[in-house]
C-alpha cells in the first residue's frame, strides 16, 4: 500500500504538468478573451445533440468552411481559436481559401475567430445561421472594432 502511495505521489506530478506544457491528456489551459463563454456553449450544444456532424473528420468540416469563403467577394484572411482544442489556425483567403496550423498567439489587435469546427461546418452547411451562432455564445470575434464589424457583416451576408 505504502509503494502504491509513494508510486503516485511522485506519478501525478508529472501529469498534471503535462496538462500545461505537452497537452498529451487533452486538457488545454490555452484561452482567448471571450473563449471560455463559446467553450461552454459549445460543449452544452455537444450534448444537446445540435451538430450531426461530430463524427465528420476534421478535414471534411474544414472543407466545407471553406468552400463557402472561397465561393464568396469578400477577401478578409483571420486567424481562429478553437477554445475546446486549444488550437489555433490561421484562415488564408486569396484564390483558394486554406486553414492552416498557427504555431503562435494572435495579437490583442488580429482578427480572430473564437469557435469550433463542428460550428463552423453547421454554419457553411446552413444548418446553423450566424445570427443564431452568436445568441447561442457558439461564436465571438476578437480584434479591432473595425475588423470585428467588417466580419461579422461578411458572415450575416453568408451564413
Amino acid at each position: 500500500m505504502s509503494r502504491l502511495i509513494l508510486l503516485l505521489i511522485c506519478w501525478v506530478p508529472f501529469i498534471a504538468n503535462a496538462c500545461g506544457i505537452h497537452q498529451d491528456t487533452g486538457l488545454f489551459l490555452v484561452t482567448e478573451p471571450g473563449s471560455l463563454p463559446v467553450f461552454e456553449s459549445t460543449v452544452i450544444e455537444r450534448q444537446n445533440g445540435r451538430f450531426n456532424s461530430l463524427k465528420s473528420p476534421e478535414h471534411v468540416k474544414v472543407y466545407q468552411f471553406t468552400n463557402v469563403l472561397s465561393n464568396s467577394n469578400q477577401k478578409v484572411s483571420f486567424s481562429l481559436f478553437e477554445p475546446v482544442k486549444g488550437h489555433y489556425s490561421e484562415v488564408l483567403i486569396s484564390e483558394h481559401t486554406k486553414l492552416q496550423h498557427r504555431e503562435t498567439q494572435p495579437s490583442p489587435t488580429e482578427l480572430l475567430l473564437i469557435a469550433e469546427l463542428d460550428v463552423l461546418e453547421a454554419l457553411a452547411t446552413k444548418q446553423l445561421s450566424w445570427s443564431d451562432a452568436k445568441t447561442l455564445g457558439l461564436v465571438r470575434i476578437n480584434g479591432q472594432a473595425n475588423d470585428i464589424a467588417m466580419l461579422d457583416r461578411w458572415f450575416v451576408d453568408l451564413f
